[in-house]
């Protein structure tokens, strides 16, 4: 009977011992795929010392190059991007209306969207200087009044010829937080030259550092 019991009792021990073993195995099988999970989502936001894949280009340019169109012909070239209040206008100043947008509110929250997609350096360049700060006798496309944000709605606009072919998007050099790259695009439709762009790592993100027209 002892026996019996001895037995037993070591088979028990030897099941408690297996199941702790297959759940440890599970749990280190865990962690791993958690870790790799994390790697992949961050290696091209954090650690912009390794060199680009071409993968990791095209995922970075899917996201920056639509913002961008948006951001030229939504922003800066129609009047569509934001509803508008045509019965609130600038006295004095006839073609501003005021914009009606719970985030973009003022200038400076326009600026702040504008660089979520492009370097402050471009922006200024392609955006500020020419549609917010214009040369003496040009119209900005957007002022501030009383703390709010108006749009000149009578200036026009232009549409965008350019299709850009991301997935043909391939890495040409990379130096730093700086990147360069070459991808193909159509312009109404027909093919045209290869474009090289810049992006450029800063605060923890890609953005864009070339101008796409």
């Amino acid at each position: 009977m002892k026996r019996i019991q001895t037995k037993l009792f070591l088979l028990l021990v030897l099941l408690v011992l297996l199941i702790g073993c297959v759940g440890c195995e599970m749990a280190s099988e865990k962690g791993d795929k958690e870790h790799n999970t994390e790697v992949t989502k961050t290696d091209t936001k954090v650690d912009s010392t390794v060199k680009l894949s071409d993968k990791e280009v095209k995922d970075i340019l899917n996201q920056l190059i639509p913002k961008a169109l948006n951001i030229h012909v939504g922003l800066f070239n129609t009047s569509n991007e934001f509803k508008v209040d045509e019965t609130k206008t600038i006295p004095g100043d006839v073609g501003y209306v005021l914009v009606l947008d719970e985030k973009v509110k003022t200038v400076a929250d326009l600026k702040k969207t504008v660089e979520e997609v492009f370097t402050k350096d471009i922006a200024q360049k392609v955006f500020y200087s020419r549609y917010l700060t214009p040369e003496k006798g040009d119209r900005p496309r957007y002022k501030d009044y009383d703390g709010k944000l108006y749009v000149d709605i009578e200036t026009g606009g232009r549409g965008w010829a350019t299709t850009f072919l991301i997935d043909s998007a391939k890495l040409k050099g990379q130096k730093g937080r700086v990147a360069e790259i070459e991808l193909n695009r159509t312009v109404l439709d027909d093919p045209a030259d290869p474009l090289t762009i810049k992006i450029e790592y800063v605060n923890g993100k890609w953005l864009l550092a070339s101008r796409l027209d």
